[in-house]
């Protein structure tokens, strides 16, 4: 029986690494919205891209290390350190066992704070 050899060669956009990591982001509690305002339980009524606005991916130049940049909303009254430290968990964890990546740094920029 002769040996199959099968080469793949995966290549995730980055606007699927995005929504990934704004999943991820929204589903921490404290998290409102990303920065556009944009949460995971309004995506069937907006549509999937908005999600996406309130993230940044970059790639190195293996395209296997990355950094992700979130931009959040966060619900007065929360830990600010700990609801964020939980999104930069969360998004590393998602990323790295969705996808073959490496994530250097998650960052996160609280935009505001808002009431429920």
């Amino acid at each position: 029986m002769a040996e199959l050899n099968i080469k793949t060669d995966v290549k995730v956009a980055d606007d699927t690494i995005s929504m990934i990591a704004g999943m991820a982001a929204t589903s921490v509690p404290g998290v409102l919205a990303l920065g556009e305002g944009v949460t995971f339980k309004a995506l069937p009524f907006i549509g999937s891209n908005s999600l996406k606005k309130g993230v940044v991916i970059e790639k190195d130049d293996s395209g296997k290390n990355i950094v992700a940049k979130l931009t959040i909303v966060l619900e007065q009254g929360k830990d600010i350190r700990k609801t964020c430290t939980s999104i930069q968990e969360k998004v590393k964890e998602s990323i790295e066992s969705m996808l073959d990546l490496n994530v250097k740094e998650v960052s996160v920029r609280v935009a505001k704070i808002n009431d429920i």
